[in-house]
């Protein structure tokens, strides 16, 4: 059986070690025109394990550059601004999508006023913040927006993401797939992931 997954994965691109994983998964998705379900993001656990869809923590060969819908200012320095985002390619097309519809919802200038403009990162090869386990941000599969006010330990109703007025916004993010720790859990409002709880 190895030499038969060794033989698909030289034909579909991938290293040929003979055991099937997320890549050669992909590889195989790709050239047979298969798009994954939408929505299948899989749990936190398994984006750990490094056997997930998202493959191994920090690959930047599993990373690409989306182009923002608008100009975002890096919430630490709000004079600098970002036009890209560095994501893992799988959730390219879902962020842009995001970005896109709370863009049409909202419009520029309720986006700067309520603070979605505010960029906190994506990928970022670290453990998750007091913990020793790896951040989803090490794989680039989440955002954090407005930190100042949206931070680990800020619950509602004090999390300016926790008002009313942010829920169009969630929906938009719940839509995609996408995980807001504040909504699932109350706490670090600024995120919002593609990997379940």
């Amino acid at each position: 059986m190895k030499e038969l997954w060794r033989l698909i994965q030289q034909n579909v691109g991938v290293d040929a070690d003979g055991i099937p994983g997320p890549k050669t998964a992909q590889a195989l998705m790709k050239k047979l025109d298969i798009q994954p379900p939408a929505h299948a993001w899989p749990s936190q656990a398994e984006v750990r394990s490094g056997n997930s869809m998202f493959g191994r923590a920090g690959d930047e060969r599993s990373l690409t550059n989306i182009r923002l819908p608008y100009v975002m200012r890096i919430a630490w320095e709000p004079e600098r601004t970002v036009s890209t985002m560095r994501c893992h390619k799988m959730v390219a097309d879902p962020l842009t999508r995001i970005f896109q519809a709370a863009l049409d919802h909202y419009g520029m200038e309720k986006i700067r006023e309520m603070g979605l403009d505010l960029y906190g990162g994506c990928f970022n090869d670290r453990a998750i913040i007091g913990g020793k386990a790896t951040s989803m941000h090490a794989w680039g599969i989440a955002v954090d927006m407005d930190p100042d006010r949206n931070g680990l330990n800020t619950h509602s109703p004090n999390a300016v993401f926790s008002r009313p007025d942010y829920a169009a916004f969630w929906e938009i993010v719940e839509a995609e797939g996408a995980v807001s720790l504040g909504r699932a859990r109350d706490y670090d409002w600024m995120h919002f992931q593609f990997a379940t709880l």
